[in-house]
C-alpha cells in the first residue's frame, strides 16, 4: 500500500511512521463494499463510494418514496418496491413496532431563530456556475448550483434548468429556494459537522411525497460519512435547536443499507419549525406526532 514517511517513529520499532495515502471507494467482495482506507470525515470519498456501489440504484428507490404523513401512500409505494425485488417484508418489518420502544427521546420544540429571507441568486449564463451562497469564512465552500445538484458534490443529482419548468416552476425560483436552502441550513451544518453530504436537494415532480419540497428546491437530505447511527439523534438535537428550518425530519430505515438521514427544509414565505422522526417513510409515532427519536436500536 502506498504510504507517506511521518516524523513520528512506529511504536517498538526502529522505523519512520507512515500515512496512509490510498483511498478506494470502489472495491467489493461478493457485492459489499470495503474500505481499504479512508479519511475520516471525508464526504467526497462517501459520495463517489455511494455511486460506485451496486446498490446505488436500489438506494435511490428507497430514497425516493420521500415519506409522508399519508401511510396508505407509502404503503402502497413500498408494496411496489417488493414486487420489484428492491426491498423486502421481511426488512419493513424489523421496523414495524420501532417507535414504541425508542433508545431517547425528545419532544421538545425548536429554538432557532426564523432565518434570513432577504436577497435572491443571480443566474449565470450556465444554470450549475449560479453562486448561490460564498461560505468561504464559515464551510469553506463556495455554493454553486451544481455543488447542490449534481454528481459527485450529491448521490442523487437532477438539472435545474431542463427540470425546474418541466415541475411546473421556474430555474429563478428553484435558484432562489436553494440559496436560502444553503445559507440557512446546509452552510452552517457543514461548517459544524464537516463530514456532511448532501444524498439529494432539488429533483423532478412525481418523485416522492405530493407534497415534497424538494421539486421546489426548497429540500435536502443530509448523511454523514462518519457518523454511527446513533450520532443522527444526537446530531438532529443540535440541528433542531441551531438550524431555522421549516421541516426537519430525522430518517431510520431498515431496508437497503440501513442508513439514517436528516430531512431538513427552509421556506421563504414562513417556517412551521415541524419537527418529526420517520422509520422506513412513516411516522414512527403516527401521523402528526412531533418530536425527536432514537431508533438506532431497531
Amino acid at each position: 500500500m502506498p504510504y507517506i514517511k511521518s516524523a513520528t517513529p512506529q511504536k517498538d520499532y526502529n522505523f519512520p511512521g507512515v500515512t496512509d495515502v490510498y483511498s478506494s471507494g470502489n472495491v467489493f467482495i461478493n457485492g459489499t463494499q470495503v474500505a481499504l482506507w479512508d479519511a475520516p470525515g471525508n464526504a467526497e470519498s462517501f459520495v463517489l463510494a455511494a455511486i460506485a456501489s451496486p446498490s446505488f440504484e436500489r438506494e435511490k428507490a428507497v430514497f425516493e418514496i420521500d415519506g409522508e404523513e399519508d401511510e396508505a401512500i407509502v404503503s402502497a409505494k413500498q408494496q411496489e418496491l417488493i414486487k420489484q425485488g428492491v426491498i423486502t417484508q421481511y426488512e419493513l418489518d424489523k421496523g414495524a413496532n420501532a417507535g414504541a420502544n425508542p433508545a431517547k427521546s425528545d419532544t421538545g420544540a425548536s429554538t432557532a431563530g426564523p432565518g434570513d429571507t432577504t436577497g435572491s441568486a443571480t443566474l449565470a449564463s450556465q444554470i450549475d456556475e449560479t453562486l448561490l451562497y460564498d461560505g468561504s469564512s464559515t464551510s469553506g465552500i463556495k455554493w454553486y448550483v451544481k455543488t447542490v445538484t449534481k454528481q459527485p458534490y450529491v448521490i442523487f443529482p437532477y438539472d435545474v434548468a431542463t427540470v425546474a419548468p418541466q415541475n411546473g416552476t421556474t430555474v429563478q425560483a428553484v435558484c432562489d429556494a436553494l440559496r436560502l436552502l444553503v445559507k440557512n441550513c446546509l452552510d452552517p451544518i457543514k461548517t459544524k459537522y464537516k463530514d456532511a453530504l448532501i444524498t439529494c436537494t432539488f429533483r423532478k415532480a412525481g418523485v416522492g411525497a405530493t407534497t415534497s419540497q424538494h421539486p421546489k428546491g426548497m429540500a435536502a437530505d443530509i448523511q454523514y460519512s462518519s457518523a454511527s447511527k446513533a450520532d443522527y439523534y444526537t446530531r438532529a438535537l443540535w440541528v433542531r435547536d441551531n438550524i431555522p428550518f421549516d421541516q426537519f425530519i430525522l430518517e431510520y430505515k431498515t431496508t437497503g443499507t440501513g442508513k439514517p438521514w436528516h430531512h431538513i427544509s427552509f421556506s421563504a414565505s414562513g417556517n412551521r419549525q415541524q419537527v418529526l422522526t420517520f422509520m422506513n417513510d412513516k411516522n414512527c409515532k403516527g401521523p402528526g406526532v412531533t418530536g425527536l427519536y432514537d431508533l438506532s436500536n431497531t
